[in-house]
Formats: structure tokens, sequence, C-alpha cells
């Protein structure tokens, strides 16, 4: 990332996508070009922090059966957390504040989203390093302070009625793009594009004159129709952090992720 000729921000973690089993979507956090190399840096022992390399962070963090979870405030993100650096100062203050079991607690801390070995084979997912914890929250609101836009960004299908989405190999991944221009709607369902109009008013929003390419793919068929017809039915939209969520009454349909090219 450079400004008026000069070096502000880099990418010190290597993120692999598409081989190896890794996705087509990559999160990738910018560090200032200032700062050493996380992978310069020694790994913070427990109990202990590294100065300069994490990030003011606010987020709810949950804890059960030795599962850890960050919902980043900012963005309503969640990260699974790496028990490494101040992880067990976390983890105590989580289990002396008296919340039931995997509830959340709003947390102020300094950390990392970096890449680690996932829980599958030859995949990695991004992790939250936590350098240094500070406090508990109060109050413990973790309403984000950014939001996407609705129009003229690209949502990314995450979840449709209840089960989570999953690109077939060699496929388009199914996403919606709302236009500004003309109230367009435009998108792929994993194998055909899809195209029609939509009307919003507040939270309302209907669709309208959806249609599609007509190929014959492999997979993804049968969710691909699923996601088409779950449009038809769609009445209410909600948009939090970087998350769109659609709805018919008061049933969520499909949930979407916000991504940036």
């Amino acid at each position: 990332w450079a400004a008026d000729g000069s070096l502000w921000f880099i990418n010190d973690t290597h993120i692999p996508v598409i081989t190896h089993g890794a996705g087509n979507h990559a999160d990738i956090l910018l560090v200032s070009a200032g700062r050493k190399s996380a992978t310069d840096q020694p790994e913070p022992s427990e109990g202990s922090s590294v100065n300069g390399i994490g990030m003011d962070l606010r987020g709810q963090f949950s804890y059960m059966a030795d599962a850890a979870r960050f919902r980043d405030c900012s963005s309503s993100r969640s990260f699974p957390v790496e028990m490494s650096g101040q992880y067990i100062e976390l983890e105590r203050a989580y289990l002396n504040s008296g919340n039931e079991p995997g509830s959340p607690l709003t947390v102020d801390l300094v950390g990392r989203y970096l890449e680690r070995p996932g829980m599958e084979e030859n995949t990695n997912e991004i992790k939250l390093i936590v350098d240094e914890f500070k406090r508990v929250s109060n109050p413990q609101d973790c309403t984000p302070d950014q939001h996407a836009d609705l129009r003229n960004t690209y949502w990314k299908l995450l979840s449709l009625n209840g089960d989570k989405i999953k690109s077939a190999l060699d496929q388009r991944e199914a996403h919606l793009l709302f236009h500004s221009e003309d109230d367009r709607v435009n998108g792929n369902g994993g194998c055909n594009s899809f195209f029609g109009s939509y009307t919003l008013s507040g939270t309302e929003i209907r669709f309208s004159g959806i249609g599609s390419t007509m190929m014959a793919c492999i997979a993804g068929m049968e969710t691909e129709q699923s996601f088409l017809l779950a449009l038809n039915e769609v009445n209410r939209v909600r948009v939090e952090g970087q998350f769109m969520e659609l709805y018919k009454n008061d049933t969520l349909l499909a949930r979407f992720e916000a991504v940036y090219f």
C-alpha cells in the first residue's frame, strides 16, 4: 500500500488462496511498514506482550469445551482464538466473570489476526493472537461501528436456510450484488449467473423478475435452486457490520459477508 511514493502499509503474513485446499477468499491484515515483520518478532510467551505488534481491539469473547472465539465489534466478524500469548489471562477473566459458559463477554485487548493451520487437513484459517488482555468492557455493548453499504457491495453467500455454503470445486462462489443504478440486482448461484430487480424501503426489500442462465453443473445445482427460490420469498433485509441477512418475516433465509477486491 503506497501513498505519495512512500510505503505506508504492508502484509507480513503468507496467505495462500485456491491451492492446497485453501479457498478463494483471503483476509489480509496490513501493518505499518515502520514495524518489524511479525515473523521477525519473538512469539509472545504466556502472560507477556510484544510491544508494537498488536492493535487495539474490542470484541465479544466466548469459551466452551476448549473452543474459544472472538467476535470483533468493529465488523461483527468472528474468529477462533489461539491459546498463546496472554490468552490465559483472557480465559481467566471470562471464567471469573460469572457468565454462563458459552455466552459472550465484551473485552478490550491488543491482538493480531494471523493465518494458522485449520482443523481440517491442508487448510488454514485466520486466528486471533492475544498479545495483551486489557479489561472486561463496560458497558457490554458490541454494536459494530462500521457497516458495509447494501448497494454496490459484493455479498458472498455464507449460509442458506441454516446450512453453511461451501463452493463446489472449480465453480464460482454464490454471491449477490445490488446496483444503485436502476435498482438492478445480479449475482451467481454457483453455476449460473442470475439477474433481476429489487425494491427497497427502509428494511423492507422485494426481488422481482429473477432470471438466470441455463447451464447444468455437476455439483451445486440444488443449492443454487434453493438460493433463487429464497430470493423470491425475501421481504426484509438487515446489515450489521460486514454481514447482510435476508429474511422472510422473522425467518432467516440467507446470510452473506461483504467481500472487497
